[in-house]
């Protein structure tokens, strides 16, 4: 059934099932043997794979009882691949409310910090994110992956590795969120603008004046309205 590295495979398999819900908290999941007749590969790949969903807490196994979901609040969510099955599934809406609320937390302080302690190399390198963020504005691979560019300047400018590596272990989770929130801005578009484009090039470039302005309050503001309207926009399904 697998090729390549079964345990790996058979890790995303299971550990997608029960982070999108398929195999619930509390569930019993089936002995190895019986694991390992079903997805026709060996016990020591079977094995090997609940030692990763152990390790991201997502099962725990105990003599007695056998190998069981854990609740959700057990979960390591910060691990790559938690976060990345939260994000592919089809109804992932409320965990991406959760992780820009993550960013809310984080990126206003960064933004902010951006503009005060940016290097005038920092602030052309911001600013030629920004410029790509123009010029790929109508296709929305190119767009996710520019402003990921965009808002890693800002964390690179705020001279503050903890933040910067924070956001980095989103990396994954943030791409699926940002090509949502594209497909959802234009589905919810806000009247004060001409259309979705005119929107998100404008709260970008206010974000992007404001940290060449070293005006580090407005900055910050302009970063909480931006993510504040991603979610909203979340919200609206």
């Amino acid at each position: 059934m697998f090729n390549g590295n079964l345990s790996d495979q058979l890790l995303q398999e299971l550990g997608r099932q029960i982070i999108q819900g398929k195999l619930l908290p509390g569930s019993l999941l089936p002995k190895v043997e019986v694991l390992s007749e079903m997805k026709g590969v060996s016990r020591t790949v079977v094995r090997e794979t609940l030692k990763g969903l152990s390790a991201r807490r997502l099962v725990e196994s105990t003599t007695r009882v056998g190998t069981v979901v854990c609740p959700r609040s057990d979960w390591q969510w910060w691990d790559p691949d938690v976060l990345t099955w939260a994000s592919e599934s089809d109804d992932n809406h409320l965990f991406l409310q959760k992780l820009t609320e993550i960013r809310l937390a984080v990126e206003p302080s960064a933004v902010e910090l951006a503009a005060k302690n940016a290097t005038e190399q920092d602030l052309l390198a911001i600013q030629e994110c920004y410029r790509q963020l123009e010029r790929t504005i109508d296709n929305e691979l190119e767009w996710a992956k520019a402003d990921e560019d965009f808002h890693k300047s800002i964390l690179a400018a705020s001279n503050n590795e903890l933040m910067h590596s924070l956001i980095q272990t989103l990396h994954l989770a943030l791409e699926r969120s940002r090509l949502t929130t594209i497909h959802l801005l234009k589905e919810h578009p806000e009247p004060s603008y001409r259309d979705t484009a005119d929107e998100v090039l404008a709260r970008h470039k206010a974000i992007t004046e404001a940290i060449c302005s070293r005006d580090g309050k407005k900055a910050r503001n302009k970063m909480e309205e931006l993510l504040n309207r991603v979610v909203e926009v979340l919200g609206t399904n």
